[in-house]
């Protein structure tokens, strides 16, 4: 395979890639949206690319032959078909060949003891007594020996209540960015801007990142850390886990981190256009309707939604 072929495929290429790939698992293509198809495939050399790597990839995944994977991947529920989806476009945009890609995050995440799909939230007692919760989009290990008890968290975001533990073994959850180590604490983890997110809400937690200074959090503190460095310690954001009962909170929030949060619980693309996305929103919105809040922000803002199909939706400024 040459070295251009391996390459990463920009990300408005991988958005309008998935995008038909999602119209074609869902049933044959109408005439206009195969005449459509047809018209992207043509114009650039980096659509057939990604088309074509995509074909590779999705056969890699069910492990099909290409005459089956179709049929394959359009009898698989709705959840795992999103998740599918999401594991191709990630691998797209890493690039390398299939080989490379199966070392990735996303088949971490793939493999992992519990992960739960886009707009799922699980909730699990684990042996020790220890309450967790996964946000949309999380993949966990969990790797309790007799020494220690430790939650691996690949992707996403998880909130513990941590139980007592008769033989007083340490709770650490590991993140790419490093250790933290909980020492009878209510907490959160959310993997974000290439580091870890830790919100602490009773006791205390020491963090360990990978090659920076080790540090301790008390109730009421929020830290990020990434392998090499530590942020600065600010307030904990109680409303950062309104969604372990199902709300995405905003105070004065701006429109555009406001739906990037909301993308995570809704299949497929959802963007802000730049033109909105400092307009500020406050209001408890549902998270088991997505189309409800789309409906909301129209008419609480100047912005209108735009839906080339239900898997595709920008928020812009009101015509």
């Amino acid at each position: 395979m040459s070295q251009h072929t391996d390459a990463p495929i920009a990300e408005t290429v991988v958005q309008q890639a998935s995008h038909w790939l999602m119209l074609h698992w869902q049933s044959s293509l109408d005439s206009q949206q195969q005449a459509g198809f047809d018209a992207w495939l043509a114009a650039d050399a980096e659509h057939r690319r990604a088309w074509s790597r995509l074909g590779r990839l999705q056969q890699q995944l069910i492990q099909v032959p290409a005459a089956t994977s179709l049929t394959v991947l359009r009898q698989q529920p709705e959840l795992r078909r999103r998740h599918t989806l999401k594991l191709l476009t990630a691998l797209l945009l890493i690039g390398g060949s299939g080989v490379v890609a199966q070392r990735t995050l996303p088949w971490r995440e793939a493999m992992a003891d519990l992960r739960s799909g886009t707009g799922e939230r699980l909730q699990r007692t684990l042996d020790d007594g220890t309450r967790m919760a996964l946000n949309s989009g999380s993949a966990v290990n969990i790797r309790y020996s007799a020494s220690e008890r430790r939650i691996q968290l690949l992707g996403g975001e998880l909130l513990l209540d941590s139980g007592h533990d008769p033989a007083n073994r340490p709770l650490i959850v590991e993140t790419a960015a490093g250790e933290i180590q909980a020492l009878g604490t209510r907490f959160a983890v959310h993997e974000i801007d290439g580091g870890s997110r830790v919100d602490l809400y009773a006791g205390e937690l020491e963090l360990r990142p990978r090659h920076a200074e080790t540090s301790r959090l008390q109730a009421g503190q929020q830290r990020w850390f990434s392998a090499e460095r530590n942020a600065d310690i600010v307030p904990a954001d109680r409303n950062a886990i309104a969604w372990n009962e199902g709300r995405l909170i905003a105070e004065r929030m701006p429109l555009g981190q406001f739906i990037a949060e909301l993308s995570r619980h809704r299949p497929g693309i959802l963007r802000c256009d730049t033109a909105v996305a400092d307009l500020p929103l406050t209001g408890v919105f549902p998270l088991a309707d997505t189309d409800r809040v789309l409906a909301a922000l129209q008419q609480s803002l100047p912005v209108e939604v735009q839906r080339v199909t239900r898997y595709w939706v920008t928020v812009r400024p009101r015509s």
